[in-house]
């Protein structure tokens, strides 16, 4: 059993002890007086609501009681000045019934308001709570103030009068930190801007802020606080903090554009407040609204979503977003993948770190081994950099989720190499031709044991023509073979030094074949040695220059302070998406060699005899199982798809600050893809930003204001300040602490749940059972071995039906589903104790009925490797013809999704009009 699995199941075990199972619990005491009435408190989901003349804005009141009970009423007083029109008097909470009433405020003249809820027991208890409203004009004030001064770690600068009262300039403490977020004290400058910064179509909530460093420093290796004045007032009818939005002008970006932030918090009233925020650049920023926010609109719900974790965040990402009538929501936990970036990764890093031949025939470097010192230094933020002869695994930290050493990473290549082709070569001239193992290699050599093939090493020899020194035939690289005069070797790997996952031992038991790759064997003893490089053929060189064909140094007007990027063209997935300069892809204009995939001019092709693959075809050249990765990943899938269809899901994804795969850092690129489509995007530091309000409190799910957080958000879990003993216990780790994974679960489903309209969420006196027997008269935690007709696959998938399904009263009632897409080398038995959780949320009667999840129907589809289609895991994809016996897992898992809608109450797709 893998640690993934163990820790998971201990994990949920624990959570499912706590929550004190439902299954023989009586239900919630009937409201007859026997025990005391207690309420709790009454409570406003906003502190602050603000409206102009004649708009309206949506709120909601709650109540917080114990369930002995009866009915509470609920009234309104207001106080101040201004009007609003009159509220719904008479409301009352029912005992078993709702525990939430929605509201709206209208406003009718100018002022500011206080509105008491008073929530009224038949005992005479009494709870209440103030709203504050803000009725306001619709013209902003005219800009005054500023503020200049040093910040330091752990400080900040912040206009302390006029209408810029509250912009500010901060930096956290952890900035003192001697690491890649390490920033120095600097001098900072804020005033009102020339001008608003207005992108078309947008209006203002506030005035258009310069924030500027006097000492010239735009861009931070972190995220600055910074915060601009914001009147949410002068929001449109129905539009909330979801649809506040960032413009911005600054170095190398000169038009208004909208940007996507991190920790949006809304402070103060909304008449008159502060909008805090992080982003790492300093420029001239302004808090905006589209004119046509919210819209009413028709919106086709399928009540379906997906979500995973690992490998099944992944694969519920691709096939998510890949098959967009089949889902409504989207919810990759450690994802998406976005495999533009992720394959240059593996180029520079996982494959990186050795001496170029030019570099080993000047002998002045030293080439004995595979250098840090040669691998790019970090570009991305909270980037992870490692070169081939040690992968990046933190031995002391917990949270990884696995032991991933060098023989899982193995595995891993391979089962990509399997269910995508190889993206490191092309093995044959057709495109059914087997393409998991490198060209030279036949593909029956995967089945043979590791111990065969670590004894019979497979050497493509160069033939010498007039001399030793030019190659006619044989495996050329433009990197570490140009001329041709190596050998070129499978190799076995796998051995690590003593505690030190990731790191090679050269001395070690090397007996897990590399197969996806060759090595080019310097000193042509058979076997790779330290520093002998890894071949690295996935595409043709090119110069990532941008379309105008130029690098920025290059551009007329380029100045490294006041204009990096005098075309515009440098892509960044928060400030410029649309970018094509440093986008890892190869676009028209930017130059390339048509020399074929080993980048050396005139070598051999395969449809003659060699191994090279592309030269000389007018195009440029990646391979196919590259292409077939690009073109599965968000990026590659929305260049393709329309606008309705880019805008019609929701999408929540989350990623750890130090997991060793680097998911936040795809997930950044990946949801920059939305933002690239004019999609609104925001970034969140950890599960309480998703707050809004800056609480710092325990995460408490059903507290969210889920439906302002955005429809396309990503959480980056754990802290780039973590203390040592916060890193230890797993902070941001793969799957990180106990903690996290419980937060990770429970807002990707509550964001879902929270997402579909209506649902039954009445408790309901259940018991969770695989067979029938006491207490158990139905079987609803299902486990069958599933044959799937399209895909031609059997393998296990687990249903879990929801608590009451076979109870006469839903009888016709139609439920939600959600498919859960388990990790690499587990399977879906290993997700039963998550069901069992999920089947506590649905019907807990401590809960208030508001905080419980919707009655849905769970399953957990199979995406583990059977027999000889792959090692551990199917990444959930369809495997292409050139793998022989490679199983088509994503139509598998549709079987399986058009199964459970022919064989349980699944609900049907309907049109509903929402606000969005």
């Amino acid at each position: 059993m893998s640690y993934c699995r163990i820790r998971a199941l201990l994990f949920i075990s624990i959570v499912v002890a706590l929550s004190a199972c439902g299954d023989d619990d009586d239900g919630p005491p009937a409201p007859d007086g026997g025990t005391p009435c207690v309420l709790q408190g009454v409570d406003w989901s906003h502190a602050t609501a603000g409206v102009t003349v004649g708009t309206t804005r949506d709120v909601s009141i709650e109540l917080r009681r114990d369930f002995s009970c009866n009915d509470v009423s609920l009234s309104f007083e207001i106080a101040g000045t201004g009007s609003i029109e009159a509220l719904p008097a008479d409301l009352v909470f029912e005992p078993l019934g709702t525990s939430r009433f929605p509201l709206e405020i209208t406003g009718t003249t100018e002022g500011v308001l206080t509105v008491t809820a008073i929530a009224t027991s038949e005992d005479g208890q009494r709870v209440e709570a103030d709203l504050e409203v803000a009725i306001t004009g619709t013209t902003l004030p005219q800009c005054e103030g500023e503020a200049s001064g040093n910040v330091a770690p752990g400080g900040a600068i912040e206009a302390a009068s006029g209408t810029l009262r509250g912009a500010a300039i901060g930096l956290t403490e952890g900035a003192s930190r001697d690491d890649e977020f390490h920033v120095d004290a600097f001098d900072v400058a804020i005033g009102c801007a020339s001008a608003p910064i207005l992108p078309e179509g947008y209006r203002a909530l506030g005035p258009a802020v310069s924030l500027a460093s006097t000492a010239g420093k735009t861009r931070f290796p972190r995220e600055l606080d910074l915060a601009v004045p914001i009147r949410l007032a002068l929001l449109p009818t129905h539009a909330h903090r979801g649809h506040v939005e960032v413009a911005y002008v600054g170095p190398g970006v000169s038009a208004p554009r909208i940007v996507p932030i991190a920790d949006p918090v809304f402070e103060g009233s909304a008449g008159d407040g502060v909008f805090r925020f992080r982003a790492p650049r300093l420029g001239t920023y302004q808090a905006v609204v589209r004119e046509d926010a919210p819209q009413r609109r028709d919106r086709r719900f399928v009540y379906r979503g997906i979500t995973g974790v690992s490998m099944g965040g992944s694969g519920s990402g691709r096939v998510g977003l890949g098959n967009p009538d089949r889902f409504d929501f989207v919810a990759p936990l450690g994802g998406p993948t976005d495999w533009q970036y992720m394959l240059e990764y593996i180029r520079r890093y996982h494959l990186g770190g050795f001496c170029t031949e030019e570099e080993r025939q000047s002998g002045t470097v030293d080439c004995s081994a595979a250098s840090q010192d040669r691998a790019p230094a970090r570009g991305q933020f909270m980037e992870h950099v490692q070169h081939f002869e040690n992968w990046w695994y933190e031995d002391a930290y917990d949270g990884q989720g696995g032991r991933f050493d060098r023989r899982e990473y193995l595995e891993i290549f391979r089962d990509l190499s399997a269910m995508f082709g190889n993206a490191n070569t092309d093995a044959g001239i057709d495109e059914d031709d087997p393409n998991v193992a490198p060209p030279g290699t036949p593909d029956a050599e995967r089945y043979r044991l590791p111990a065969e093939r670590c004894a019979n090493v497979i050497r493509i020899e160069p033939e010498p023509v007039g001399g030793d020194e030019v190659a006619a035939t044989g495996w050329f690289d433009d990197e570490y073979n140009p001329e041709g005069r190596y050998p070129v070797i499978s190799f076995c790997d796998g051995a690590e030094m003593p505690g030190d996952t990731g790191r090679w031992n050269p001395e070690g038991d090397n007996n897990a074949p590399a197969e996806v790759a060759y090595a080019v064997d310097v000193n042509g003893n058979g076997r790779r040695d330290p520093g002998e490089p890894v071949i690295r053929n996935g595409r043709e060189p090119y110069r990532d220059v941008g379309s105008d064909g130029a690098p920025s140094p290059l551009e007329e007007g380029y100045d490294a302070i006041t204009n990096p990027d005098p075309a515009g063209d440098d892509y960044d997935f928060q400030y410029n998406p649309l970018g094509t300069e440093g986008n890892w892809d190869r676009e028209e204009g930017e130059p390339f060699d048509d020399f074929g995939l080993d980048g050396v001019d005139g070598t051999a092709q395969l449809a003659d005899g060699g191994y090279d693959s592309g030269e000389g075809d007018g195009v440029f050249t990646r391979s196919r199982g590259a292409q077939r990765m690009i073109d599965a990943s968000p990026r590659g899938m929305l260049r393709e798809m329309d606008d309705a269809t880019a805008r019609a899901q929701d999408v929540f994804a989350d990623g750890g600050v130090r997991d060793l795969f680097n998911w936040v850092v795809m997930g950044h690129h990946s949801m920059g893809a939305f933002a690239s489509r004019g999609i609104p995007v925001r970034f969140f530091n950890g599960h309480n930003a998703l707050y809004l309000d800056g609480r710092e409190d325990d995460f408490d799910f059903a507290r969210v204001p889920w439906s302002e957080i955005g429809r396309h958000s990503m959480v980056r879990y754990g802290s780039i300040d973590a203390t040592e003993a916060e890193k230890v216990n797993g902070d941001g780790g793969h799957v990180g602490t106990v903690l996290q994974i419980q937060h990770r679960l429970f807002a990707s489903l509550a964001a879902m749940d929270r997402r579909w309209p209506g649902g039954d969420r009445v408790v309901v006196r259940d018991s969770l059972c695989q067979t029938i027997g006491t207490g158990c008269e139905h079987v609803n935690s299902i486990e069958l071995d599933f044959d799937a007709p399209t895909a031609q696959r059997r393998g296990p998938v687990t249903i879990i039906l929801p608590p009451g399904y076979f109870d006469a009263q839903y009888a016709d009632y139609r439920y939600p589903v959600v498919y859960f897409l388990h990790g690499y080398g587990m399977e879906p038995g290993d997700l039963l104790a998550t069901g069992l959780l999920l089947w506590n949320f649905m019907t807990d009667p401590r809960l208030p009925e508001a905080h419980r999840f919707q009655k849905a129907i769970f399953v957990f589809p199979d995406g583990r490797c059977r027999g000889a289609e792959c090692v551990n895991g199917t990444f959930y994809t369809d495997a292409p013809e050139s793998t022989p016996n490679g199983p088509a897992m994503e139509t598998f898992l549709l079987d399986v999704v058009d199964y459970v809608d022919a064989t349980y109450r699944t609900r049907a797709p309907e049109t509903i009009e929402v606000w969005e």
